[in-house]
């Protein structure tokens, strides 16, 4: 860490929050990773494909649960106490019955939604459990809006890594005991009601019984569209899986769900890590550009270099990955795995754009934006539904780089930086990925009369050994100046607690 960068101050907090953000989220990925590696040889694939539908439904139900009122109150600048106080009990207040009212609409509609998904069998009550998790997050917005504001993402970390490892161990407990996809629900409630129930007492904060419709009128005046947003964000994350299991079924849902996971194993902490820290600290400096330009070139060097190769070599193992890691039952899952592998690329690159928007005050556009990919995604998915889940899968991928590209180029023309110097970090990443790709083929393909489990582990060590030696040759500064700041991150100090 710089000696010139104090714990107390802004950059030693962003530091410390990537450290513990960074930490928090790969520890998530992996250990849900586990989680559900373990309980594939556990429950059988209408269990994976009951949850999977019951949380995209919730998935959508959290999209609305709060209108943007957290990412608005982040954005705000120069608050007192006392205002502080009247945003923070109003946002509470809303968001409350939001979620309240929206736990009793999906408590009733669950029994209707299962009839309309009648390959579905037992959905029903699946969902009508899964729906408590409104009940639970209402508590949370707010404390952690709070937290993000004072850029104390350590506590967050800290609440989030609890949650980690009791969702492992509830989960795979209850299945071990027959609770069939139960466990995955058990499992899900336990963990956020105490990673909840931490964040609160850790933000110190406490409702009033305050409350301002100016307050609410200026937090939604900046939050609407983040809502829209948010709402057209969830929905192409849950249309997918919708048709899957409408025309598919369960079994052909549970593959699909489990190779999405799979694949968004590295984007989904990334998009969390930059949402999370990346966004409050340029809220802080959203009339420095140049400070923003140099905040966001680092960025995307840094997701470049992990994401790029790892999609890559997932895809290009994906055959083999499946069989040794999930059971040889599970490789009709390979080939969706080798597709939804590109989308992981596209959605961590694309995190980057929605801080950059939101920070600077363009989430008009980051909606519109949003919009477009979903009409991309609609009209895909009609043409490619009528094929089997890996269809579905290149619609996703298809929509999914049409949108983001868009919105790449607005972002990087809104902060005043070049698109070639922006994309340019992504395009040595790609060329060393793509010399890594063809490496592991021929080393595929070399050792193909070896089985799955003896080929897999020499196919990944060539994999590493080769991006290393063409990212030495292609990448280099790009590679040091990353892992010099990686050193300045796990060398900060904060409080956890």
């Amino acid at each position: 860490m710089d000696p010139g960068i104090h714990a107390d101050s802004d950059a030693g907090k962003v530091q410390f929050g990537l450290k513990w953000t960074a930490l928090s989220m790969v520890l998530f990925r992996f250990a849900r990773l586990g989680t559900t590696i373990v309980l594939a040889r556990i429950l059988t694939k209408p269990d994976f494909g009951l949850v999977t539908m019951a949380m995209a439904f919730i998935m959508a139900f959290q999209a609305l649960r709060d209108i943007g009122f957290g990412p608005a109150f982040v954005q705000r600048k120069d608050l007192d106490a006392e205002e502080e106080q009247t945003f923070t009990s109003t946002m509470f207040w809303v968001v409350g019955a939001i979620n309240v009212v929206m736990f009793l609409v999906g408590y009733a509609m669950a029994p209707y939604a299962a009839t309309y998904f009648d390959k579905l069998d037992g959905l029903a009550p699946i969902l009508q459990g899964v729906f408590c998790l409104l009940l639970i997050e209402a508590l949370s917005t707010v404390p952690t809006a709070i937290l993000q504001k004072r850029l104390e993402f350590g506590m967050i970390a800290t609440g989030e890594m609890v949650g980690i490892v009791l969702h492992t161990v509830l989960s795979i407990a209850l299945a071990l005991l027959g609770f069939g996809a139960w466990s995955i629900v058990l499992g899900t409630l336990g963990s956020r009601l105490a990673q909840t129930l931490l964040v609160v007492r850790m933000s110190g904060w406490r409702p009033t019984r305050t409350f301002s419709a100016h307050a609410a009128k200026e937090l939604f005046g900046f939050g609407r569209y983040l809502w829209g947003n948010s709402l057209l964000g969830a929905s192409s994350k849950v249309v997918d899986k919708m048709v899957v299991g409408k025309i598919l079924g369960d079994t052909a849902l549970g593959y699909y769900g489990n190779a999405y996971n799979l694949c968004t194993t590295a984007s989904k902490p990334i998009f969390s890590i930059i949402l999370r820290v990346t966004f409050p600290a340029l809220s802080r400096i959203q009339d420095d550009a140049p400070a923003i330009r140099r905040a966001i070139l680092t960025a995307i060097t840094s997701v470049s270099l992990v994401t790029v190769p790892l999609s890559f070599g997932l895809s290009a193992v994906a055959t083999d990955f499946v069989t040794v890691v999930y059971g040889p039952s599970w490789a009709p899952m390979g080939p969706i795995v080798q597709i939804l592998a590109a989308y992981g690329i596209v959605a961590s690159v694309g995190s980057i754009t929605s801080p950059i928007l939101m920070a600077t005050g363009r989430v008009r556009n980051l909606f519109y934006y949003s919009l477009l990919g979903q009409a991309l995604m609609v009209a895909l998915f009609l043409w490619f539904g009528r094929y089997d889940a890996v269809g579905i899968a290149c619609g996703l991928l298809g929509a999914t780089f049409s949108a983001e590209l868009f919105a790449f180029c607005f972002a990087m023309r809104s902060i005043g930086l070049p698109l070639r110097q922006g994309a340019a970090p992504i395009a040595r990443s790609l060329a060393a990925a793509t010399i890594m790709y063809a490496a592991v083929l021929v080393t595929e393909r070399t050792l193909a009369t070896l089985t799955p489990l003896q080929r897999l582990p020499i196919s990944v060590l060539v994999g590493i050994l080769t991006y290393a030696a063409a990212t030495f040759l292609l990448n280099r500064r790009a590679a040091q100046t990353s892992l010099k700041g990686v050193k300045g991150v796990l060398l900060s100090k904060g409080r956890l607690a």
